[in-house]
């Protein structure tokens, strides 16, 4: 049997706009800003491009670096560097698998509430926005008690997940090559939406106000280790390092592509869209305090509660054009986290199995996405939202986490800092020198080892055996299952690291 010819990004600029589209994630939207706001404001960019420069390039440029110097996946990587280690690559291949699982369902949720704002369902003024609490966490998620309490199944979010899996499987079934235009146009659509969104805001009384809460510098918060654990914690993240699909990414440019130059444009636009995010963010949410006279510190400005409570109850005091700015930011949500998914189906899990069993690409990526979309219903029951929180804790944090330490030491240590970097510098114009060898094999390992000390292990252990923590969020004991779900993607590693590949001549 021939060996098949390696998948190639048809350009530089298509990887390039990859590499910025599976970075830019839905955190960009709304976690970024709010660590901006609640840790120093302008001051909080300081300690953030510290940890790109110093943590994230470098770990990024490994990635890529490594996929194009053994064309192959995360795990033929690490079987490259001897077949102990195969198990290493396939791990944060199945945690790129769980994220998707819940990634995808978060993309349904902002389908729905595109659906929603046509209509304003959840009402408008100041009736609209004291209802949109209860408009997602009890009419879309209709949250019931517990992780064990599962209820019903949402049936409206599951026509919408079924449709983001449908889009996943059009956008990657005929390879890299072929997919590169919907990378180019789901990167610069969510600009164009982000800025819209941002000039309609910045247009709104208590705009101002708003945006001088998430930039005011308070030069203070540098002394405090919470503010350095947000920044390279969100690195690690935002990049999307740590999730097997790096690794393919480099591994689909040309044997003569500049590795150095790209890494280092991928990560600013990253940064940039997330800057740009903000005063989307600040701008509506200066807006809302003003209009319902209350502090900064009563509205959520991070996470699920930004974009699916704070944002609809923004728009539904929106003195006009309600329905539109709900449309545009919801729009924009789906579109900033589809390229992520895609990354994260194709790069972390499909290149991997395609890799090693030789399967082709339209077969592999069928079943991915309909395992995947199975996988995903989990968290389209009443109880969903529960272990949406765990899993993400799980594989989204110590997983990423982990695996990436992990990483650095094998390739820092036992493939060679040096020879990585000899083999980036080949095709480079911007040459590293012998001080970024320390950056991979001291500098990232370290910084990783503080994140799921200080930010994982201290906080988690914390409050494992306190029945006090009922509340969502607080699930006492059943944080147990954060463990069990990392223990149970480390043996599926293992397990597939066990089988036998498929190699030039098998029949």
């Amino acid at each position: 049997m021939a060996e098949a010819v390696r998948d190639r990004w048809s350009n530089k600029a298509t990887f390039i706009f990859a590499a910025i589209g599976s970075a830019i994630g839905l955190g960009n939207v709304w976690r970024f800003p709010y660590l901006v706001q609640e840790y120093g404001g302008g001051a909080f960019l300081i300690p953030y491009l510290v940890c790109v420069v110093l943590f994230g390039i470098p770990w990024l440029m490994m990635e890529f670096g490594m996929g194009r110097y053994f064309q192959k996946g995360a795990p033929g990587v690490f079987e490259g560097i001897g077949k102990k280690w195969e198990w290493l690559g396939w791990w944060p291949a199945t945690v790129a698998f769980l994220i998707v699982g819940y990634y995808a369902v978060i993309l349904a949720w902002s389908l729905r509430f595109v659906i929603s704002s046509v209509t304003m369902e959840w009402g408008t003024g100041r009736a609209g926005a004291e209802a949109a609490n209860g408009f997602f966490y009890d009419t879309i998620l209709q949250l019931s008690s517990g992780l064990g309490d599962f209820g019903s199944i949402m049936w409206l979010t599951v026509v919408c997940l079924l449709l983001v899996w449908a889009v996943m499987f059009f956008s990657i079934y005929r390879g890299a090559e072929a997919s590169g235009k919907w990378h180019i146009l789901f990167v610069i659509l969510p600009w164009i939406l982000l800025v819209a969104v941002t000039v309609r805001g910045m247009t709104l009384p208590g705009a101002m106000e708003g945006l001088n809460s998430y930039l005011s510098p308070d030069f203070s918060q540098l002394t405090n280790p919470d503010v350095w654990f947000g920044a390279a914690s969100q690195v690690a993240f935002s990049l999307s390092v740590g999730m097997a699909g790096m690794f393919a990414y480099g591994s689909w440019v040309a044997k003569k592509a500049d590795i150095t130059n790209s890494t280092v444009i991928a990560s600013f636009g990253d940064l940039g869209t997330a800057f740009l995010s903000g005063f989307a963010v600040f701008s509506v949410v200066g807006f809302l305090v003003q209009g319902l006279n209350i502090p900064m510190s009563d509205v959520s400005t991070n996470s699920l509660g930004l974009a699916f409570v704070t944002y609809p109850a923004a728009v539904s005091m929106m003195p006009g054009g309600n329905a539109i700015v709900g449309i545009l930011f919801f729009l924009s949500l789906f579109t900033i986290g589809v390229d992520s998914a895609f990354f994260l189906a194709h790069g972390g899990v499909i290149a991997p199995l395609t890799d090693k069993f030789g399967w082709s690409v339209k077969k592999t990526t069928f079943w991915v996405c309909v395992v995947g979309f199975l996988t995903s219903l989990l968290y389209c029951t009443q109880a969903g939202l529960y272990w949406l929180d765990i899993v993400d804790r799980s594989v989204s944090f110590y997983g990423l986490i982990i695996t990436g330490l992990l990483a650095t030491l094998v390739i820092g240590w036992k493939f060679g800092a040096d020879k990585l970097r000899l083999h980036l510098n080949s095709t480079s114009d911007i040459k590293v020198g012998p001080w970024w060898n320390w950056l991979l094999k001291l500098v990232v390992p370290l910084g990783l080892l503080f994140c799921v000390i200080y930010g994982g292990f201290v906080q988690d252990l914390a409050y494992l055996w306190d029945s006090s923590k009922t509340e969502y969020g607080g699930y006492g004991l059943g944080s147990l299952w954060i463990w069990g779900i990392l223990l149970i993607t480390l043996l599926i590693s293992i397990g597939l690291s066990l089988l036998k590949s498929r190699k030039k001549g098998d029949k």
